[in-house]
């Protein structure tokens, strides 16, 4: 009874005019507790992390260095503070404020800091076009801030001064190689095979450690040569220069795919700085055995594909490896994660793409052991690619549980996606989340699909939401299938994952388009919208039944959205972000950027943008430059209980982000005007006949007072008596609900008697 009693006030709760209303804003947040395995993570909504690029650098005025990674997938910069404990311990709180300082790196390039003009701050080396940019650190007073020094950078070669050449695949070595006190470089030749040494010689010309001259320095670096085949190298080079400098290799030296990584680091303890390398297409880390000295004077004779010796490094494509103190403790540890640009072929596990070895030795004798596959994932929501969440009550408790779809696995049958689900065991106004599976309705088994996407909507126009869920097939064809709720609203669901349907595919559906379940017409029946590649969204019109459900193009341009470079496969959420009881239509698309828009009257109208400068940073309080991540899909509900709807943001990285709604609500005073507070439902009590005159056009429709349609929707026009006939009803209450273009949806109670 007393849930019957809610439903029944919300239904017939009176509109009232708007009389104010603010701007819309969120805000990145901790947001709900989320335990997995029992344990609670850290950093649940930090968005994944796929292929990280490790550095650390001072984010706040305290004395710890801080911690930054760059995603080549997403170009996206990811910042944690080193926060202090009650019993003196640190460990990394994800901090998006810091974000937004960083400068735009180049997509699908590298960044890595160093201290080159030894001011104690970290400065930043990055790609630009066919070489090396380099920004120098000019923080102050807590506020970090980068000031480009060079770009490109030049060296001296042997015909001229020439442009440092770095490939933008590779992971140069940026140190102090020779131990003069300035900063070298090491890269891959531009064919990839051998390695070249870029000499600072501002300590040699002009004895300052502080600046950036470069030298090449011979045409071999270490006398080797990497071979294509990922288990050979060649040592012993002469290292004779034949043919131009751009080239690089030894005459007659077959040319190698690009893409290399590097690190120079002092393995074995005997004062020479070793080599770790990887290549593209290899799986595993090369050690190679300084046996000559350092800088200029490095050889190397020996090598193994085994590092570390125990438990090593094993990636399917391209690892690189970054040596930092990633535990606190003042010693270097290593963490490695793929450089790739994506997943090919699906071999990647982006779940445990970021392997921590802890040195248990020294800095000087290092002893790297490994101690995780999945540095700082583990503390964090992470399902390896493409999070697809929603939000639904799916326990029938009264709070939004949650669904995350992903782009899938690898396992021994084949790469598949699955669904996690997301218990609230918190309340309405403080959730909190524990995991109970990672393949919901066992649907993974039933299903060899990629890249699912979930969706909750009310397919058959019960009034209780379905569970649907689009996805790949093994032949890459795009398919959606939904399972109908035996429960009725606001109860359980009861999904019987043996009665799955399969829902004809729309036409044009792309395998990276987004389909978003909404009423358009507002005919009872659920239609659809799609996010399509090109940017665009699509409207397909429900032509079908409550039991066939049939989506017929019937707008190419809903909206007429105005479509930005990367703005594309738009994920849309249609819900009221400011509480004026009037939807506004969201997206998030593959470039991270959102974008808040008011719906169309008509969807051959075009959507006025509201803003796309949504999320607040806390540190500035203005807008904020950085993205909360690749590909985004987006979900939307009042997590909170304070009257907004919050956004979870699903990203490429296989993580969520959790935006809280913190937009000016709008303030409802007074009541409708003259016309509206006429009776527009009569007569009540009747005995059969309605009568409707409404000051608007829209649609009627009855509801029992379970919030259950009773009578086919009717179109009704303004200041024109429509008629109603209640008579096959059962004697009782009811409620008629008018919806109207841009007012707020009206509900009247009337009683039929006999």
């Amino acid at each position: 009874m007393k849930k019957l009693f809610t439903v029944l006030c919300f239904l017939i709760l009176p509109f009232a005019r708007a009389q104010t209303g603010g701007s819309f804003s969120f805000r990145y947040d901790a947001g709900a507790t989320v335990k997995i395995v029992g344990r609670n993570l850290t950093n649940p909504w930090a968005g994944g992390i796929n292929g990280a690029q490790y550095s650390r650098i001072h984010l706040n005025t305290d004395t710890v260095e801080d911690l930054v990674f760059y995603d080549r997938q997403t170009s996206r910069i990811t910042t944690f503070l080193a926060e202090k404990q009650a019993d003196g311990s640190y460990l990394w709180r994800y901090a998006p404020q810091y974000e937004e300082q960083f400068p735009a790196i180049t997509f699908g390039t590298w960044m890595l800091l160093v201290d080159y003009d030894h001011d104690g701050k970290k400065d930043l080396f990055t790609h630009t076009n066919g070489g090396l940019r380099i920004l120098q650190n000019t923080s102050a007073n807590g506020k970090l801030s980068f000031k480009t020094v060079a770009d490109p950078v030049y060296h001296e070669g042997l015909s001229g001064i020439l442009n440092l050449y770095i490939n933008s695949v590779d992971i140069p070595a940026i140190l102090d190689v020779d131990g003069d006190g300035d900063t070298d470089i090491l890269t891959y030749d531009i064919n990839g095979g051998t390695a070249n040494l870029y000499q600072n010689m501002s300590v040699e010309r002009k004895k300052d450690p502080n600046g950036l001259d470069f030298k090449r320095i011979g045409f071999c670096w270490g006398n080797f040569k990497s071979d294509d085949d990922c288990d050979e190298f060649t040592f012993g080079l002469d290292c004779v220069y034949v043919g131009n400098e751009t080239g690089g290799d030894n005459a007659g030296a077959r040319v190698k795919h690009n893409g290399n990584s590097m690190l120079i680091i002092d393995v074995d303890g005997d004062g020479n700085k070793d080599l770790l390398t990887a290549h593209v297409t290899c799986p595993h880390v090369s050690m190679l055995t300084n046996s000559g000295g350092n800088g200029a004077s490095t050889v190397f004779a020996k090598y193994t594909n085994t590092f570390p010796s125990t438990n090593p490094i094993s990636f399917n494509l391209f690892p690189a490896l970054y040596a930092e103190d990633l535990d606190f403790d003042g010693i270097t540890d290593l963490v490695a994660s793929p450089n790739t640009y994506g997943n090919d072929g699906n071999l990647i596990d982006f779940r445990v793409s970021n392997w921590f070895y802890k040195n248990t030795g020294t800095n000087t004798r290092p002893n790297f052991q490994y101690a995780s596959k999945s540095f700082l994932q583990e503390d964090m929501i992470d399902f390896g690619e493409n999070a697809t969440p929603v939000l639904a009550d799916l326990d029938g408790d009264g709070d939004l549980d949650l669904l995350i779809g992903n782009a899938g696995v690898r396992d021994a049958t084949g790469y598949r996606a699955s669904i996690a689900h997301f218990e609230n065991t918190g309340t309405k106004s403080k959730p909190a989340y524990e995991l109970k599976t990672t393949d919901y309705l066992g649907l993974s088994q039933k299903f060899l699909l990629t890249d699912l996407k979930v969706a909750i909507a009310d397919i058959d126009g019960n009034n209780s939401f379905d569970l649907i869920f689009t996805g790949n097939s093994i032949n890459r064809a795009p398919e959606i299938r939904y399972i109908l709720n035996q429960g009725a609203r606001g109860a359980a669901f009861q999904l019987d994952a043996t009665k799955v349907q399969q829902i004809p595919t729309p036409d044009r559906l792309g395998i990276i388009d987004l389909p978003t379940w909404y009423d358009v017409d507002r005919d009872g029946k659920t239609d659809l919208l799609i996010g399509k590649q090109n940017g665009g969204i699509e409207y397909h019109r429900n032509t079908g039944t409550a039991t066939a459900p049939k989506y017929e193009l019937q707008q190419q341009n809903y909206g007429q959205v105005n479509v930005l470079p990367g703005a594309t496969s738009p994920s849309i959420v249609v819900v009221d972000f400011n509480g004026d009881q009037v939807p506004e239509l969201l997206t998030g698309t593959r470039d991270g950027m959102m974008r808040l828009y008011k719906l169309p009257a008509q969807p051959a109208d075009k959507m006025q943008l509201l803003d796309s400068t949504l999320v607040i940073n806390e540190l500035t309080q203005t807008a904020d430059n950085a993205i909360p991540g690749g590909n985004l899909v987006l979900t939307a509900a009042d997590l909170d209980n304070d009257g907004l709807a919050d956004v979870l943001a699903g990203t490429m990285t296989g993580g969520v982000r959790y935006l809280r709604n913190t937009s000016e609500k709008v303030v409802i005073t007074g009541t409708e005007d003259e016309e509206t507070k006429q009776p527009w439902v009569y007569p009540s009590p009747t005995d059969r006949f309605l009568r409707i005159k409404s000051p608007n056009n829209g649609v009627v429709q009855v509801l029992n007072l379970l919030g259950q349609p009773v009578t086919a929707r009717q179109t009704v026009l303004a200041h024109t008596e429509t008629t109603i006939d209640l008579g096959p009803l059962p004697i009782g209450v009811y409620l008629v609900r008018l919806f109207r273009d841009g007012q707020p949806v009206r509900h009247q109670k009337v009683i039929l008697s006999k």
